[in-house]
């Protein structure tokens, strides 16, 4: 005859199974944990380096504007210059700053002689090239006085500390929804999104992304809309 208690009954079976469950899933959250620590690091770690970006860029804003100031102004050439209606120059409240198309059809231009043979100074470009070196000069020297250049040199080490360490993230595979938020504030990094901005610069990713955003075959537009639609809830998750 079989004792009472000698044999576990249902009950205590399900209850011993249930434990064993919890149990389960308390370890794999854990180990889930403990996968992801090297990811939530590395968060931190982007987070410490984007503000020391947000401080040397606004360091680096107002050092430029005090070097534009103290900066000899260009020649009456370079001044006169224009391409397309453009001017070469804008005269500011900092000084003067070089509009960026005439100057590049200008290098263009006279990069276009060159290529001809033309050398020496002798093509009708020539003399503008040699004033807007002079102000060049002019502007290095003042940006070298007042340390605007070492502060440019700090933040490409910067930018290059964080291209290396986005490329560790991507690297890095992630386990839990705090590991795939750290993967999307390295995304938002490297387009220079906000992670609170609603996700709209998700799709200018993927809409700049080859083949731009068309002719994609439906598996990969389900591809990217999946990844649309998870980076968009992770971005709600992280601003709840």
């Amino acid at each position: 005859m079989r004792e009472r208690g000698s044999s576990p009954s249902r009950r205590g079976l399900l209850k011993g199974a249930a434990a064993a469950v919890a149990a389960a899933a308390l370890a794999n959250l854990a180990a889930a944990d403990q996968a992801d620590a090297e990811l939530l690091a590395m968060g931190r770690e982007l987070e410490a380096l984007e503000a020391q970006e947000r401080a040397a860029d606004e360091l680096s804003d107002r050092l430029y504007e005090e070097a534009a100031r103290t900066c000899p102004a260009p020649s009456a050439a370079l001044l006169a210059y224009s391409w397309r209606g453009e001017p070469l120059f804008r005269a500011s409240g900092e000084g003067y700053r070089l509009n960026s198309e005439p100057y590049g059809a200008l290098l263009q231009r006279a990069r276009g002689w060159q290529d001809m043979g033309v050398s020496g100074g002798h093509y009708p470009e020539a003399p503008l090239i040699a004033d807007l070196k002079r102000w060049e000069d002019g502007r290095r020297a003042a940006c070298d006085a007042n340390g605007c250049a070492a502060v440019m040199a700090e933040m490409d080490r910067l930018a290059r500390a964080g291209t290396a360490l986005c490329s560790r993230i991507a690297a890095t595979p992630a386990a839990t929804l705090d590991g795939m938020r750290v993967k999307l504030q390295a995304l938002a990094y490297c387009h220079r999104g906000e992670p609170g901005d609603k996700g709209e610069w998700i799709t200018e990713v993927i809409n700049n992304t080859p083949p731009y955003g068309r002719g994609f075959t439906t598996d990969e537009r389900l591809v990217y809309s999946v990844f649309h639609d998870v980076c968009g809830l992770l971005v709600a998750g992280a601003t709840a």
